[in-house]
């Protein structure tokens, strides 16, 4: 395996699949982070062109470019100085609680004074005996799925983070990351959002770290023939700007079905995402993120309950059920042959559009608009049999991503659905 470290120089163009065409005053809008296939896209076509031969008239071969798509590519994952950073894991709630007491006159209601960002924890509860939760799928689907519990009704943060330090995601999945922590790391957080540090957590070992700045540009279409502006031709691009010293990193598998052999060249210069912006790549010798710590492994050793939380989007042939679970929500064998899980409830955001550009012979052109189900989903399980440390230490950032449902489709091999692993003890009241 090789580890490759993306440094965008510019901000990063990844459109979100809404329509772009050449309507006057249109916008093309960015996800909030780069999704896989976009790094795995470019990390194929730098290898490519640092290790074919100076002497090949057509480095891009369509025998080639099968071989490109079949180099597994895993990521990308945030890196800051070292730190890595996940999505912020869906089952963490994120509140707003007043402080301060209030203000006015005794004759007057009170107005309150401020608030504060808060934390709190989303477990499924266990159904009393005789009881079950109805689902929406029809013929009473999913009857056995467990209520959730929240301690309260709250107001729900808008301006939340939306990444975690490895550190504490180690933690959070070990069960044992208490609210007290989670408040200080906040009142950090709130303090220094807005500068450009602390967009990348620039404080020592910041545990938290904010959504990704946009950057507007307007452009205007040149005519080909004149190299003038055309009139009415205007159009503006969303992009994400990564803080100084952020970047993305990205993991190459390779094996005798794809690139055989690794290229020099490296450190490198390529474009990366729409508008051709660029990016540098860096070989790192660091491949801890890739391999699942010990202390969470040995949590995760005879635990009854385990969680699945997506570390980048996943497609799932049933919207966000994965296809591996059979109608009794158990997983087959096509998980795996040791550990058997059992789900017994989900924490899924609203699903994540992913598409793209294919350069295929004959079918160049945007790829049609995909579901994915968002980073950061949780999945919760309880163990039927096996010991689930096996899933910390053969599945930790594998793909569970369902097969491919088209020809163009690589989730596999693209680093969709990468996957952590942790424990979770279900709410009794």
């Amino acid at each position: 395996m090789n580890v490759l470290r993306i440094h965008p120089l510019e901000p990063i163009l990844a459109r979100d699949g809404r329509p772009f065409d050449k309507t006057p005053g249109i916008r093309a809008h960015s996800l909030g982070e780069v999704p896989p296939s976009v790094v795995a896209g470019t990390v194929r076509t730098l290898l490519r062109k640092l290790g074919a031969d100076p002497a090949d008239a057509n480095p891009f071969h369509p025998n080639e470019m099968k071989k490109l798509a079949r180099t597994m590519v895993r990521g990308p994952l945030i890196e800051w100085e070292g730190e890595v950073y996940y999505p912020m894991p869906q089952d963490v709630v994120f509140y707003e609680e007043a402080v301060g007491g209030t203000s006015g006159d005794s004759g007057a209601a009170g107005i309150m004074s401020a608030s504060q960002l808060k934390a709190g924890c989303l477990r499924p509860r266990l159904l009393p005996q005789g009881q079950g939760f109805l689902g929406t799928g029809k013929d009473g689907e999913h009857e056995s799925l467990w209520p959730p519990v929240q301690a309260e009704e709250r107001k729900v943060a808008k301006d939340r983070p939306a990444y975690l330090s490895a550190a504490w995601m180690e933690r959070w999945l070990c069960d044992c990351l208490p609210e007290a922590e989670w408040s200080e790391a906040l009142r950090q957080w709130s303090k220094g959002k807005n500068s450009p540090g602390q967009q990348a957590g620039k404080q020592e070992r910041a545990p938290l770290m904010s959504p990704f700045v946009r950057d507007e540009r307007t452009h205007t279409e040149i005519d080909k023939n004149t190299y003038t502006a055309k009139e009415q031709a205007l159009f503006t691009t969303h992009s994400l700007v990564f803080p100084e010293g952020v970047g993305l990193l990205a993991a190459i598998e390779m094996d005798e079905s794809g690139i055989r052999a690794w290229p020099g060249g490296f450190p490198a210069i390529h474009s990366m995402g729409g508008e051709r912006r660029l990016a540098s790549f860096q070989e790192i010798e660091d491949r801890q993120p890739w391999t699942c710590p010990h202390a969470l492994a040995a949590a995760l050793d005879g635990a009854a309950y385990v969680r699945m939380v997506l570390a980048t989007p996943a497609y799932f042939a049933k919207g966000w059920r994965p296809g591996w679970l059979d109608e009794q929500l158990q997983t087959t064998d096509t998980f795996s042959n040791e550990v058997q899980l059992q789900l017994v409830w989900a924490c899924v955001s609203r699903w994540q559009p992913i598409s793209g550009w294919s350069y295929s012979r004959g079918e160049q052109g945007e790829k049609a608009v995909r579901r994915m189900v968002p980073a950061g989903s949780v999945y919760f399980f309880k163990v039927i049999k096996g010991n689930p440390r096996q899933l910390a230490e053969k599945k930790w950032l594998t793909s569970v991503s369902d097969a491919n449902r088209r020809k163009s489709s690589f989730d596999d091999e693209d680093g969709f659905g990468l996957a952590l692993w942790g424990k979770w003890q279900p709410r009794e009241e």
